[in-house]
Order: structure tokens, then C-alpha cells, then sequence
């Protein structure tokens, strides 16, 4: 029994060393082997993960940031939409610096199906130099567009300025604002329209050659050109007063006597000469005559004359006028204008005076020292004035003759006028001429700004 139940040392050295093992013994190796292959794929996986949420979470950033690029530059597209379409509505509103207050920021308005975007709006403030949108017509003013699109606002703004374009007027030789008489056989002959508010009168005789005549009332004397209906727009502001606001004044008892009256007599004046006070650059000078009557006679001018508060102007005698600069106005007033005993040529030795002198040479070039030169009497420019203009007999009988443009309430001939064409304030617009109601944007001013 001892012997079948014993086994020998060569028993043992030939079993295998496998079959000595029990199970027991070998699972844990295979466990072991199958941990460090879990933690690392389970650390991959980790890694993976990490990978995928941090691209996700960067390309969330990516397309958050472009998005609100996106709405920055829609809503100052937005902004400066609106800027267009405020300047557009302003200039086809006469009556918005009555309709809007200073300073105030309009409504939202709501751009939600046009622009494409739930929160699309715009909003805008209209603010003059001043403070006071309505005492000044030409004022420039400020304009704040402000947007809103998506997540993002923006505000624009630009400075606007008006006084560049023509008034109607200026496409006329001659404009009544009420009647144009022709008595005495006076012939009105204009080389551009002419257009009157009311009717075209004559009580002995007269006539009228133009291209065109644009009449609202009855015509009374004969017409050699079109005819049509008139549609004359009345002044909306102040036209002495605009210059008054430009120029320089002559003090009235700064003005020698001539006839009875204050008169700019016998005299040269300009931008570089004014006997009477500072000379203006501009050549722009106005007087407050307080009631009485102004006489201007008998001179050299190249200068604007804005005369205000004057019963009537006297022009007489012997004159070279023209307006200072391209173009412009030579005389401009409230009162009544009378041209009478218009003489043909201003001498200097009748007068005395030299007119011609180095600060003021004839057309620009020529000057010298002595009094022996004559000038051909001339007037060119604009004569306005919101009262009656008269045009009376000349000493040589020779029709007067203006190359400009003539405005006036009743224009009365008792003798012919030649109205020249003066194209030159279409393009070159005078002070006192330019419309108030279109505007446009002031180079140089646009910029972004905080929103409103």
C-alpha cells in the first residue's frame, strides 16, 4: 500500500511543469495581462474624447465668433443704411426742421423681414450746430444713425451740409414775384426765361423777346417767344440778410452826401478797397441805411452792396459794377431800386478819381496812377431786391443793359432792358442763391460713434 500510494523523485521530474500548476495559479496572470490592455484603451479613449470636445468646443468658439462678426458688420451696414435713407427723406421734407426736434432720437424701426434677422432695427437723431434746428435754414447738422442686428449694435455719423445747389431763379433772365409792367413802349428783351407770378401788364405800350415766358395771369402786350404757365416760387428766407451775415458793414454816416443823399459816390470799392472802413476779403459789404434812401452813383464797384431797411436805392450817373469772384450778386436789398439817367462811360477826369488804381486793376490786369481813363458803364451780376425795381429813361436813350439776372416783387419798365445771359451761377452758385432744402454729405465727416 506504502508503495502505491508514494510517487518516486523520477515520477515527479517527468510530470510537466504545466500539469503541476493549478488552475488557481494561472488565472491571475491572465487577468493581470487583461487590466493593463483595459486601462489602456480605456486611456485612449480618454484621450480621444478630450480630442473630439476640445475641437467641438473650439469650433463652437469659431462659429460663435463669426456669427457675431457677421452681426457687427450687418448692423453697420444697417447704420449706414439708415444714414442714406434719413438724408434722402430730409431733403424731400421742406418743413423737417419744423417736424423734428433737436437733439431728440427717433422710434425704432423695425427692419426685421427686409434685413433677414429677428432683431433688426434702426433708430436715428438729427442735431444742428446750433442747438436750434429751425432759426437757420442753412445751418449744417449732425446725423447718428444707430443699428441693431442679431447680437451686435453699431452707430455711424456724418455731418450734412446744404447751400450747394441752385436756387430755381437762377435759370431766369428775369423773375417777378408778382407783375412785370412794360409802359412807354419799354421792350424787355432777356436772353434766358422769364418768369412771372401774376399778370404782364402795360398801360402804353410794350413788349417782351424771350425764349420762353412762364405767366400764371394775363398777358397784356405782345410776346415773341413761348409761352407757358408759371409756377414762380417766392423767397423762403432772407436774401440781404444772408449777406448782412457774410459781409462787412458801411456804416451809414460813414457815407458822403451826393444829390440830398447818402451815396457810395465817386469811389472805388472792393475786396481790397473800401474808403469807407476795413475792406472785406469776400467783397462783401452791406449798410443799414435806417429808413432813408441810398444813392449809388458814379463809381467803380466790384463788390456785393446788401443794402437793408433803404425806402428806395438810387442807382445813377456812370458805373462799372461787377460782382466779386465767378459770380455773384452787385446789389441786394428790401427796398426799391430806381436805375435813372444811367450815363454811357465813367471818366476819371470828370470825377477826379483815379479808378483804377493798383489795389483794384480794370478786368484784373490793368492799373496805373493818373485820372485820364474811361470805362464803359457795365453791370454785372445779380440785382435782387424782395420790394419794386424801376428802370427809367438813359441820358444817350440806349436801352439799359445787364449781364445778369434781375429779381424783383413788380418789375416796372418805362424804358427797354437788355437782359445778357449769366450762366455762370448755375455752376458757381452766389452766396445768397443756393437752394436750402437739398443736402449732401460733408467730405471728410463720416465716422462710427458710440450708440445712441
Amino acid at each position: 500500500m506504502h508503495e502505491h500510494n508514494s510517487c518516486s523523485h523520477s515520477d515527479l521530474a517527468e510530470t510537466p511543469k504545466a500539469a503541476r500548476l493549478s488552475p488557481t495559479t494561472r488565472r491571475p496572470r491572465h487577468r493581470t495581462r487583461g487590466g493593463y490592455l483595459y486601462v489602456a484603451v480605456l486611456f485612449t479613449a480618454l484621450i480621444v474624447a478630450g480630442s473630439v470636445a476640445t475641437a467641438i468646443s473650439l469650433d463652437t468658439a469659431r462659429i460663435k465668433t463669426l456669427s457675431a462678426a457677421t452681426d457687427r458688420q450687418s448692423a453697420i451696414r444697417l447704420a449706414e443704411s439708415e444714414l442714406h435713407r434719413v438724408s434722402v427723406q430730409l431733403s424731400e421734407n421742406p418743413n423737417w426742421r419744423d417736424d423734428l426736434t433737436n437733439g431728440q432720437t427717433s422710434v425704432w424701426i423695425d427692419y426685421a423681414t427686409i434685413a433677414g434677422s429677428a432683431n433688426a432695427a434702426a433708430r436715428y437723431r438729427v442735431s444742428d450746430v446750433d442747438g436750434d434746428l429751425a432759426d437757420d435754414v442753412f445751418d449744417e447738422i449732425e446725423v447718428v444713425a444707430h443699428a441693431r442686428f442679431g447680437s451686435a449694435q453699431a452707430a455711424v455719423s456724418v455731418m450734412m451740409q446744404t447751400g450747394f445747389a441752385p436756387l430755381d431763379w437762377l435759370r431766369y433772365g428775369v423773375t417777378t414775384f408778382d407783375d412785370l409792367h412794360c409802359d412807354n413802349g419799354a421792350t424787355l428783351v432777356s436772353e434766358r426765361p422769364v418768369q412771372v407770378f401774376d399778370d404782364c401788364k402795360t398801360g402804353s405800350g410794350g413788349d417782351l423777346t424771350t425764349s420762353t415766358l412762364e405767366c400764371s395771369g394775363a398777358i397784356q402786350f405782345p410776346v415773341r417767344g413761348d409761352i407757358s404757365g408759371g409756377n414762380v416760387q417766392r423767397p423762403t428766407f432772407d436774401v440781404a440778410g444772408r449777406y448782412q451775415l457774410a459781409g462787412t458793414e458801411i456804416p451809414l454816416e460813414s457815407l458822403t452826401y451826393s444829390g440830398g443823399l447818402r451815396a457810395v459816390h465817386a469811389t472805388v470799392l472792393s475786396s481790397a478797397s473800401n474808403p469807407y472802413g476795413p475792406a472785406d476779403p469776400d467783397g462783401i459789404y452791406w449798410i443799414d441805411a435806417q429808413g432813408q434812401s441810398i444813392r449809388i452813383a458814379d463809381a467803380r464797384i466790384v463788390a456785393t452792396l446788401a443794402i437793408q431797411n433803404a425806402n428806395r436805392v438810387y442807382v445813377n450817373g456812370a458805373l462799372s459794377w461787377e460782382a466779386p469772384g465767378q459770380s455773384g450778386a452787385i446789389l441786394v436789398t428790401d427796398g426799391e431800386i430806381e436805375f435813372d439817367v444811367i450815363e454811357s462811360t465813367l471818366s476819371e477826369t470828370t470825377q477826379g478819381v483815379n479808378f483804377n488804381p493798383p489795389s483794384t486793376p480794370y478786368r484784373g490786369t490793368d492799373s496805373n496812377l493818373t485820372i485820364s481813363d474811361r470805362f464803359p458803364t457795365e453791370f454785372r451780376g445779380i440785382v435782387y431786391t424782395s420790394n419794386n425795381l424801376f428802370v427809367r429813361p438813359t441820358v444817350d436813350g440806349e436801352p439799359l443793359a445787364i449781364t445778369g439776372l434781375v429779381m424783383c416783387h413788380d418789375l416796372r419798365l418805362y424804358h427797354s432792358l437788355f437782359v445778357r445771359s449769366y450762366d455762370e451761377v448755375l455752376t458757381d452758385v452766389p452766396l445768397g442763391f443756393a437752394d436750402p432744402r437739398p443736402l449732401r454729405f460733408k467730405s471728410g465727416t463720416f465716422r462710427r460713434v458710440d450708440t445712441l
